[in-house]
């Protein structure tokens, strides 16, 4: 990971500001903390970004962003790319904020600080966060153009790419950061940082998934599935009821719950199971 961290770290310096994704499913999980620790001591302006908030319910927005207020987060808005609204609203937030933090001491006192600085532009942004979360597609729909690869697959983001936008802008693509010393591969499976097929224990996570909905709206899952979750059912019990209604059977009946957990994983990562229904 160390080669990946300089990377980033560079970037940071070499932005006006940072754009950090999060998944607006898993706000929490999708936060970075030693990210935010290195943005805060190179001292850059850093927008939250929640993407997919059309993955949610309303409620559980305003629940998310209210947190992120208590904790200190100035700059912060809901997206999603399917919106152009959405995007014209974080257009205006980066200049806002822009703005606000100066040209700082301008990248030609950079000689003094020793940044190089290779995306020029009157605004730089650099654009971080896990893999999944939705970078590419965001820097897309700014840029008004497919520039940066957009794809299911988490991970494929491996280098920084400059992409240029309206107005002199340029926002430089980060590769997705995971800190597993930080962060438990579960949380990462959870947010869609490792594509389904790299998943080990596809049953565990799809009932944290499932989980999930039955915490907040089961009516989510009966009806996406076409099942009915009868009341003391648990996670497993419901990959198994799953698994019979979508006729994923082995030999003598058994439920091939890897194929089940595999369809659920799948369809939480492609946003086709969505919290808000």
């Amino acid at each position: 990971m160390e080669p990946y961290w300089k990377v980033i770290e560079q970037i940071v310096k070499e932005s006006d500001l940072v754009l950090e994704i999060l998944d607006a499913r898993m706000i929490e999980s999708s936060r970075n903390e030693e990210l935010e620790k290195m943005i805060k001591k190179i001292k850059r302006p850093v927008i939250v970004v929640i993407n997919k908030s059309d993955l949610v319910s309303s409620k559980e927005l305003d629940m998310g962003m209210d947190k992120l207020r208590k904790e200190g987060v100035k700059d912060a808005l809901y997206i999603s790319c399917r919106k152009k609204s959405s995007i014209r609203n974080l257009m205006i937030k980066i200049r806002k904020v822009f703005n606000m933090f100066g040209k700082r001491e301008k990248i030609e006192d950079s000689k003094k600080s020793g940044v190089h600085r290779e995306a020029e532009g009157k605004i730089v942004v650099g654009v971080v966060g896990y893999p999944n979360v939705g970078k590419s597609s965001i820097i897309n729909a700014l840029s008004f153009k497919k520039k940066a690869k957009v794809t299911v697959r988490a991970g494929t983001t491996h280098g920084a790419h400059w992409i240029a936008s309206s107005g002199n802008i340029k926002f430089i693509d980060t590769p997705g950061v995971i800190p597993m010393k930080y962060m438990d591969k579960t949380k990462l499976d959870l947010i869609g940082a490792r594509e389904v097929g790299k998943i080990k224990d596809k049953e565990i996570i799809a009932a944290k998934i499932i989980n999930l909905f039955l915490d907040k709206n089961k009516e989510i899952l009966e009806k996406k599935y076409g099942i009915k979750i009868k009341k003391g059912d648990d996670a497993y019990e419901i990959i198994e009821d799953l698994g019979r209604v979508k006729k994923h059977l082995k030999k003598k009946g058994v439920v091939d719950e890897q194929r089940t957990s595999t369809l659920i994983i799948r369809d939480w990562q492609q946003g086709k199971l969505k919290m808000g229904g």
